[in-house]
């Protein structure tokens, strides 16, 4: 049976009330290298944390939810059509984070079931959403989630261990050895008049 947009609305509101001070489960899990699904590169899961800091950006604040309003204020874009870009942009981020990926995965491939749970919910929800208030009501409630998630793993990821990796040029004998660099940059940068 199809759900109701306003139960959906409610359900992520009170997983946003849960996690808004408690770092969520999912959180403490990737933090600590715990993923069921087997998600990773050479027996690591940096690049997991990376992917968990910037996917939930790009499906929210940075990208989709700018996008998303727009389209809703937009008299161009129908409500039907802002339901399919609503679609169209978030579906495949949120089955690699949430849902099981490729064959035989046996969790949420990158520890958040809940995106893929709540994006399934929200679509399950179209048919009772018949105005674009509405339908930026639900999606103001999506993004508040999904911004939650994304300040979260800002929180947890080891920005120090990046820092001691790549240390910033500071002397003169660094910036003569990247001189050649900076020149061949300059020309791609600067376009031909």
């Amino acid at each position: 049976m199809a759900k109701n947009w306003r139960e959906v609305k409610d359900e992520i509101e009170r997983e946003i009330d849960k996690i808004w001070y408690d770092e969520p489960i999912e959180v403490t899990m990737s933090k600590k290298g715990l993923f069921p699904s087997g998600a990773g590169s050479h027996e690591k899961y940096m690049g997991n944390l990376f992917f968990l800091v910037s996917d939930p950006m790009a499906l929210g604040w940075s990208l989709v939810e700018p996008a998303m309003y727009k389209a809703i204020a937009d008299d161009d874009f129908s409500l039907d059509v802002c339901k399919k870009m609503f679609t169209y942009l978030v579906y495949g981020k949120v089955k690699l984070l949430g849902g099981t990926y490729g064959e035989g995965c046996p969790a949420a491939w990158l520890n958040l079931p809940k995106f893929w749970s709540f994006y399934n919910d929200i679509v399950d929800s179209y048919d009772s959403i018949d105005n674009k208030v509405d339908f930026k009501d639900l999606l103001w409630s999506w993004q508040n989630y999904v911004s939650r998630i994304c300040r979260w793993f800002h929180t947890v990821y080891p920005w120090e261990v990046m820092g001691q990796l790549m240390p910033r040029s500071t002397t003169v004998e660094d910036a003569e050895a990247n001189l050649e660099l900076m020149r061949e940059a300059v020309k791609l940068m600067t376009p031909e008049k």
